[in-house]
């Protein structure tokens, strides 16, 4: 065989040799394309997948995010409601000490009003039996030329008919007056249990004008107020510092009716004596009114 015969079966082995490797190199390429191919889809696959987690996970976290800036919101509320009733709490333990403070003053006053209250009253009793005895006295020496009664603030009254003081108009006191006005001192206003009472002389006309002229009424109630007034003075020993005279006409009547009986009933003298605690009666009502309103404070 020639050269040439030999180069050419040297040719075609190499080249099938040649086309074996390239055979098999493609196969190996295309083996690892499909592979690589492969793992690109998985990895497209996974990609997908992560991108779709991202996606989620974005949005719990935007949720979270949210539901986080409710729950800042709800706790600052939370915690400006617990201070508000905090502060609440405070003043209103603060308010509590001060009403009990206040319900411990208003114990003592009250303790001490009721102090007082019992003072009065037993003050009060004993005018009020003190001049009962008197009324009695009187009752019993007058009969019914002079009346006598007690009124609620422990003042005692002694009603003397103007009939027997004075003669009809006059303020000039007859016999029988003077003598009346001199046992009244001697019983009542010289009496020791009365010397610290002053003593008011009231007069009173009744509805008649005198001549015709209602101002008389006035000038006629005044006088015999103040010639009463003048003898116990100068007469019976009364001191003057205790006593004061008054006229009230016909505007205080003890009978309205329109009947002789009652106009007599209205012409008169009164003798009024008044205790030293002339307000007693007053402040006793006073005090009972605002043991009263503390008493009500206290269970408030």
């Amino acid at each position: 065989m020639n050269k040439k015969g030999i180069l050419a079966i040297v040719s075609i082995c190499v080249l099938a040799i040649a086309a074996i490797i390239l055979a098999v190199l493609l196969h190996s390429t295309s083996t690892e394309l499909e592979q690589t191919q492969s793992e690109l889809a998985t990895t497209q696959t996974t990609l997908q997948t992560t991108e779709t987690a991202k996606t989620d996970a974005e949005k719990k976290l935007a949720e979270t995010q949210s539901t986080l800036e409710k729950t800042r919101s709800e706790l600052s509320q939370t915690q400006e409601i617990l201070q508000n009733e905090s502060e609440a709490a405070r003043k209103i333990a603060a308010e509590r000490n001060t009403l009990q403070q206040d319900k411990s003053a208003l114990e003592r006053e009250k303790a001490g009003l009721r102090a007082k209250l019992t003072e009065i009253e037993s003050e009060l009793q004993r005018i009020r039996e003190q001049s009962q005895r008197s009324i009695t006295a009187i009752q019993e020496r007058f009969k019914d030329t002079v009346g006598a009664v007690l009124d609620d603030a422990g003042r005692l009254k002694l009603d003397v008919k103007g009939k027997i003081l004075f003669e009809t108009g006059s303020a000039i006191l007859s016999t029988e007056g003077k003598g009346l006005l001199d046992a009244i001192s001697e019983e009542v206003l010289l009496n020791a249990d009365y010397s610290a009472y002053a003593i008011r002389v009231e007069g009173h006309t009744d509805n008649t004008p005198i001549g015709g002229d209602a101002l008389r009424n006035w000038d006629l109630s005044t006088e015999r107020a103040i010639a009463a007034v003048k003898y116990l003075q100068e007469h019976a020993n009364v001191s003057t510092e205790r006593l004061a005279a008054t006229g009230y006409a016909f505007y205080q009547p003890i009978d309205t009716a329109e009947t002789p009986e009652a106009k007599a009933k209205n012409r008169r003298i009164e003798i009024i004596l008044v205790p030293p605690q002339d307000f007693l009666a007053e402040l006793l009502t006073s005090l009972q009114n605002v043991m009263t309103s503390i008493e009500t404070k206290a269970t408030q």
